[in-house]
């Protein structure tokens, strides 16, 4: 049943105040009983490929023993940033498991359609009765209970809710080494990093700032915007004073895209970055092939501290670029809180509702976070002098290939950070590795203002969304052609002004509207 977002606050306050009936319910409910097995569409780990090491701290068995809950997995992995073509196929086969794991958020016609198709089930009831650890998370954070709602109240997933300090993970990196060697400070606006960029080549470097093509582009998570930064605005969506834009319709794109192309004719940033992939590029960063680079996590750049000693190989982390020196840059990486990546929805067809909601609030109870974020004491982690530690020579000394490594023993060891729940801070992206050097890198990443710009994870209602997806889908496609084009200098820049009327056409300013009416609505919740 739909609720208001007031009625949703008043009830999750309203468990707040009972926190002694929270940890008593909690206590009684687990492990379920008899054992329940549920279906749920993420990819399984072949119990035979789990070396004899790591079976007594299998992760899973662990969660299993704990919740009484055996979990059937069907695929069509929904983890990582969801509505895949699997995801779809399943969709279209109309056959769903219990718990469907999914971004909901960019499923098309959003949460509110896939509710309207019968897909998922509103959770609101749900969770009121079954789930006091969720109600306990909602009630403490007054803005993750308003973001993992419709704007009527309704409550449709199991959230994975990113700590503050995990919320920005990607930036530029640069070898400190080389910046030294020449004499070169970090650069801070477009025209210092291609100064940079020409010094690189003119020592032999022919491939000087690498990256992924997708990068550039928001709905692959806005990696990329430490660059657009320089000129005022971001890819996709974002916010100035309240209003919304998309960045690759501003009339400013144009001036990011004249000098992206410039770097690119002049040789000074990768010319494979149109073909390749993310792995490929860090790992020309890594291995020195590249000296700049939009980096995966900040511990890829702490990281050349410590693997290439012998070469004295350094990483620094880079700022987003200004608009001009001493000004602090406006846009940065940063994700939601709550993303709608990871994230779980109880289906339709799902034929013990209950136990699915058992099961996924536990995941929120404090008492085991430290379990399945961390892993078991000894096998993933030590605590040394009252400070946590992943050293090898504090954990279980044990036998077989691969159980001398900590990052083997992890791959068993915990869930990782793709699941719903309440992520601990310090948990994305290989932060524990070199906490310290990566605690820098990611300070200088979040030192702008795009907390000012970002669009918080609105909902459309179905008929919008509907009208939205028929516009997005398209206009999505082309931009994406056609911005390469004009990097690569394939379609002369002197076309910009077509291809805005061609977005035009296409009904991007309706697509605006749709958003900006999404976002109205969101500040009134």
């Amino acid at each position: 049943m739909k609720r208001s977002y007031s009625r949703l606050l008043c009830l999750v306050v309203a468990f707040a105040l009972c926190a002694g009936m929270w940890a008593g319910f909690a206590e009684g409910v687990y492990p379920l009983e008899p054992t329940v097995t549920l279906t749920i569409n993420i990819d399984e780990t072949a119990r035979e490929s789990i070396p004899e090491w790591a079976l007594d701290y299998y992760i899973w068995d662990i969660v299993e023993a704990q919740t009484g809950v055996k979990l059937e997995c069907w695929g069509a992995d929904g983890r990582g940033a969801g509505n895949t073509e699997d995801i779809s196929v399943m969709i279209a086969g109309g056959v769903y498991p219990d718990i469907f794991v999914n971004n909901w958020l960019s499923y098309p016609g959003g949460p509110s359609k896939a509710l309207e198709n019968k897909i998922i089930m509103p959770l609101n009831d749900v969770i009121e009765e079954y789930c006091p650890n969720l109600t306990k998370v909602l009630a403490e954070n007054e803005q993750w209970a308003k973001d993992v709602a419709t704007d009527d109240g309704t409550l449709y997933v199991f959230p994975m809710l990113r700590a503050a300090r995990d919320q920005t993970f990607y930036g530029i990196g640069y070898r400190q080494d080389k910046l030294d060697e020449f004499g070169l400070e970090i650069p801070t606006t477009p025209e210092e990093l291609e100064e940079v960029l020409t010094v690189f080549k003119e020592n032999g470097m022919e491939c000087g700032l690498t990256f992924e093509y997708r990068f550039l582009f928001t709905g692959d998570q806005g990696y990329g915007t430490a660059l657009q930064s320089g000129f005022g605005l971001k890819s996709g969506w974002y916010v100035d004073e309240g209003v919304v834009h998309f960045g690759e319709y501003e009339e400013n794109y144009y001036d990011f895209l004249v000098w992206l192309n410039r770097l690119y004719e002049n040789g000074l940033i990768d010319p494979d970055m149109p073909s390749i992939n993310k792995a490929t590029s860090i790992a020309k960063f890594s291995n020195g092939e590249a000296w700049a680079c939009i980096c995966q996590s900040a511990a890829t750049v702490a990281a050349l501290k410590y693997l290439n000693e012998d070469k004295g190989w350094v990483g620094v982390g880079g700022p987003s670029l200004a608009t001009e020196a001493g000004a602090v840059p406006q846009f940065g990486h940063l994700q939601n809180s709550y993303a709608g990546n990871a994230s779980a929805a109880i289906s339709t067809q799902c034929q013990n509702v209950e136990a699915a909601a058992r099961f996924l609030d536990w995941f929120y109870g404090e008492e085991n976070l430290a379990t399945f974020q961390h892993g078991v004491e000894g096998f993933c982690y030590a605590v040394v002098d009252g400070e946590y530690t992943r050293e090898l020579q504090y954990l279980i000394p044990l036998e077989g290939e691969g159980a001398d490594n900590v990052q083997t023993r992890m791959t068993y060891g915990i869930i990782g950070t793709n699941w719903p729940m309440k992520m601990l801070d310090g948990l994305s992206h290989n932060y524990y590795q070199f906490p310290e050097p990566t605690e820098v890198v990611l300070e200088v990443w979040r030192d702008n203002n795009m907390a000012e710009h970002i669009l918080p994870p609105v909902t459309l209602t179905a008929d919008e969304a509907e009208e939205y997806a028929s516009i997005y889908n398209d206009i999505d496609t082309y931009m994406k052609e056609q911005i390469a084009l004009f990097i690569t200098g394939k379609r002369p820049l002197s076309e910009f002004d077509d291809y805005r009327a061609t977005l035009e056409d296409m009904g991007v300013q309706r697509m605006i509207e749709l958003e900006q009416a999404a976002y109205d609505r969101y500040l009134e919740r």
